[in-house]
């Protein structure tokens, strides 16, 4: 099948197609799937998104319904396969996802751009809440990731973005703990002075 249409790059439409690359299935066991896996870990699912970027898919021409079935007083669920053109795409965009970077403009990187706006006892004690958090969010993961290879006995395969959340969150929680020693061993911080007198030699070195 031919598509005019560009596949929606999201997460979540990721997530429909690499699932309907396994077999045909209906939206609420993909959505199944996706939390019974702990993909929700990386890929936010919200109310009815999951039938949104089914529909897009569908009439993008990435995947077709198949049969629509209904099992007792249960609404109908209708059965989706991926399109070979689906295939194809998500497969080319896949390849590049792993293999070149990206810039995703973290929300953390563009308050540490501004941080200095605020007093430096205050920006300690932000530092250390959130360091607080991200302890709080590794041994959540990594619970979660025992849970479901030991428990339910998933593949680690089907896990490896949990751990690799899992590591991006220690390697931030050293260099947030890093950062904060620095700010309080005052290696890094300047004073409103020290602000005052570099805006005016950038100000200066604008108007010569």
């Amino acid at each position: 099948m031919k598509t005019t249409r560009e596949l929606p790059r999201t997460p979540l439409a990721m997530a429909v197609m690499n699932l309907l690359m396994e077999r045909p299935m209906h939206p609420y066991e993909m959505k199944s799937l996706i939390k019974e896996r702990g993909h929700d870990q990386v890929i936010k699912i919200k109310g009815g998104s999951i039938y949104d970027t089914v529909e897009r898919l569908e009439q993008g021409g990435f995947i077709t319904a198949q049969e629509t079935s209904r099992d007792g007083r249960r609404p109908e669920r209708t059965v989706y396969a991926i399109s070979d053109t689906g295939r194809e795409e998500t497969r080319d965009w896949l390849r590049e996802l792993l293999a070149q970077p990206v810039n995703e403009y973290p929300q953390f990187a563009a308050a540490l751009a501004f941080f200095a706006g605020l007093d430096k006892e205050e920006v300690v004690r932000l530092l250390k809440v959130r360091t607080a958090l991200l302890d709080s969010q590794i041994a959540g993961t990594e619970k979660g990731q025992e849970h479901w290879t030991k428990t339910m006995g998933i593949p680690r395969l089907f896990l490896v973005e949990g751990e690799y959340a899992a590591a991006m969150n220690r390697a931030e929680l050293e260099w947030v703990r890093n950062l904060i020693k620095e700010i309080e061993d005052g290696k890094l911080w300047i004073t409103r002075e020290q602000m005052k007198a570099y805006e005016q030699t950038m100000s200066s070195g604008r108007g010569s």
